[in-house]
């Protein structure tokens, strides 16, 4: 007798029980790879859960989240477990693990989560996956060599010098976080956009919504609820979202069309911006379209103003708390740039600022501008006595990864000597303010050239101090690291210090 010839004598609870139990099956087939990452997720050490909304509350508490991050390897050991609503991450702490999962290229693709990006970063290259970030990712990389970036130094020091033009004549206690952020902007408005600082565009780059720019994700994750897109499409922050959409992509799009306009005329000896590279690319490549331009554009523009206006913050909050490598910085600008405002550096002289680049990836190690990743991972993977299973969303937190003990000791000390020229060789993925391997930032070369031409601008004008009364710092955690309050620095003129 067939299964078919089976069904037909069956009664009706024969056959009720029949589909159920196919159901069933069926189902277990669909989650086993997620019912096999739960019973894994059981048997790890984590933070406490919570049924349903799993550790959501954790996450929503910004100031907690860096506590329990900094102690989170003596606690939970190499690989730990967290849950967003009822989907398990695991936690990779140790450099090794670490590079078993970003020098490969099989676990390129990202988290589930950064989907919850879309409407703010576009599909760029931090967001997407597969073959549109690995196509994207080879035709920009030639934008960003060495060559190329250096020729933006004239760009970093005209909004330094900007900066410099709008803070305070005489000693005065400020907050550095708000005149750094908008210099970055400014540096980003010309070097991405083409739009100079001196511009007579500038009233309408007030205007900017990547000034304004709101992002929501942190939002949904500490409502889960609000993960489902069902449910946060019918909510006024979904059409806030999609309207803050809008207006970026208007106005890139008016960017585009101001570039294509002036390449007709663009001689070799003018400044050029990533929207140049990205449009000869398009012309060259049919299938890299406009929008795919506004993508990478959001990208470059959005995630660049808050990582490198905390890490150019930051580091200026740690050499003011700590005088004498803010000494060895100075006399090294004296030495290789020299102290006239009026001339730009060199690209020599800026290469040859190495104290300085170590104090900023000693700030960097500390407080990392982007204390968060996630992966999901291709294939299997051994993590200690784990078995990471493919499909396992992957968290990676280069706040606790920094401040591992058996590489970093006292590890809350700033020492910018561990990245000296002295140094001991370390493992490459012991230190990832940028991630690694091949889905690394593409722009970190920028972003170090750009913090060390800022950072030289402002100590050659000025000497920094401790704040009194505000010398302890706060991190808090959102989409890049802040401090809770802002950082305080008492900043001195240079022609009124008395040696």
């Amino acid at each position: 007798m067939t299964f078919f010839q089976a069904l037909e004598k069956s009664s009706a609870v024969e056959l009720y029980t029949y589909l159920t139990l196919i159901l069933v099956c069926g189902l277990l087939y669909i989650f086993s790879d997620y019912l096999k990452i739960c019973t894994l997720a059981f048997r790890l050490p984590g933070p406490t859960a919570y049924p349903v909304i799993g550790n959501c509350l954790d996450i929503a508490r910004k100031d907690l989240i860096s506590r329990e991050m900094a102690q989170a390897y003596k606690n939970y050991g190499p690989l730990a477990r967290v849950w967003i609503f009822v989907f398990p991450m695991f936690v990779v702490f140790d450099p090794n693990d670490l590079k078993m999962i970003l020098s490969s290229k099989k676990h390129t693709n990202k988290s589930m989560f950064y989907k919850l990006l879309h409407n703010f970063l576009g599909r760029g290259l931090i967001t997407s996956s597969g073959h549109k970030w690995s196509s994207h990712r080879k035709l920009i990389q030639p934008s960003f060599n060495i060559a190329i970036l250096e020729k933006f130094i004239d760009t970093f020091t005209d909004s330094a010098s900007s900066l410099i033009d709008k803070l305070p004549k005489e000693e005065t206690i400020l907050n550095v976080t708000e005149y750094v952020n908008n210099c970055v902007l400014d540096i980003l408005n010309e070097a991405v956009l083409g739009v100079p600082v001196k511009s007579v565009d500038k009233k309408e780059m007030e205007q900017s919504p990547f000034r304004q720019g709101k992002v929501v994700a942190p939002y949904r994750i500490t409502h889960p609820w609000l993960l489902f897109n069902s449910i946060y499409k019918l909510t006024d922050a979904a059409t806030a979202e999609l309207n803050q959409k809008k207006q970026l992509d208007d106005f890139s799009r008016k960017m585009i069309r101001r570039r294509r306009e002036i390449l007709k005329t663009l001689s070799p000896s003018d400044r050029r911006c990533l929207l140049d590279f990205m449009i000869e690319i398009s012309n060259e490549n049919p299938d890299f379209t406009e929008d795919d331009i506004i993508d990478e554009a959001c990208t470059f523009m959005l995630a660049g103003q808050d990582s490198v206006g905390a890490a150019v913050a930051f580091t200026l909050f740690l050499l003011a708390r700590h005088q004498d490598h803010q000494a060895k910085c100075y006399h090294e600008i004296e030495r290789h740039i020299g102290t006239d405002c009026s001339k730009p550096p060199s690209a020599e002289g800026i290469r040859e600022l190495r104290h300085l680049e170590a104090c900023i990836k000693e700030s960097l190690r500390l407080y990392p501008s982007v204390p968060l990743m996630a992966r999901k991972i291709g294939e299997d993977v051994r993590v200690g006595k784990y078995n990471l299973p493919s499909g396992t969303e992957i968290m990676i937190l280069p706040y606790a990864t920094h401040r591992l003990e058996h590489i970093y000791p006292d590890p809350e000390r700033f020492d910018p000597e561990r990245f000296g020229d002295g140094a001991p060789h370390q493992n490459p993925y012991a230190f990832i303010p940028f991630s690694a391997g091949p889905r690394n930032c593409i722009g970190y070369k920028f972003a170090y050239i750009e913090m060390k031409t800022v950072i030289a601008r402002v100590l050659q004008n000025f000497h920094l101090s401790p704040a009194p009364g505000k010398e302890e710092v706060q991190p808090i955690f959102r989409m890049t690291l802040r401090a809770r309050g802002g950082l305080w620095v008492k900043m001195t003129p240079r022609k009124v210090v008395v040696s």
